[in-house]
């Protein structure tokens, strides 16, 4: 997708509201460097040594990242401690058929409207923290002591006496975890 003229604006206006001296002596204070992620952006090289950062080049950085998610119509990207969200205004927006109730008709016809606003954002966060759960619900974890303790009997029945205590081992495991 070529980026509209209309976008490439929205761009600069938004490039040009960040405080890039503060940005960089931020980079300076931890080490970070330009093009060091692990991510491959088109047009993001890695500073070469010698090559004093300057705000340019963290600018730079961060214009081809925009670039990259304009032109891939991508709605949002991490690198590094960039975090940007991007709504492209030509994008369209499903609309639901919906019955007296303000319920969703399944089945029912959707109409598809233009965004017409479109938003980027630009976040700079120099820590991003991530806790992943899995939620098991009391069911399935009845359902997993169960499966388990079908395979504890197989094993006993099998002679398999170094399994079976592995499983036995597992199962009271869950059991205290509930």
């Amino acid at each position: 997708m070529v980026i509209s003229e209309k976008n490439k604006l929205l761009i600069n206006r938004v490039l040009d509201t960040v405080d890039w001296e503060l940005i960089l002596k931020f980079y300076k204070l931890v080490g970070r460097s330009v093009g060091a992620e692990t991510t491959q952006i088109p047009g993001i090289k890695k500073l070469a040594r010698g090559i004093k950062m300057t705000e340019e080049h963290i600018k730079e950085e961060v214009h081809h990242l925009i670039n990259h998610m304009v032109e891939n119509d991508l709605s949002s990207f991490l690198y590094g401690p960039w975090n940007v969200i991007w709504v492209n205004g030509e994008w369209e927006i499903e609309i639901p058929e919906i019955d007296e109730k303000g319920n969703e008709v399944e089945g029912g016809e959707s109409t598809f409207e233009h965004i017409q606003e479109s938003v980027l954002e630009v976040h700079f966060s120099p820590m991003i923290v991530v806790s992943k759960e899995l939620v098991i619900e009391e069911e399935d974890k009845d359902e997993e002591t169960s499966d388990l303790q079908r395979q504890l009997e197989k094993a006993l029945q099998e002679e398999n006496y170094e399994a079976a205590s592995k499983i036995r081992d597992l199962i009271e495991i869950y059991r205290k975890k509930k």
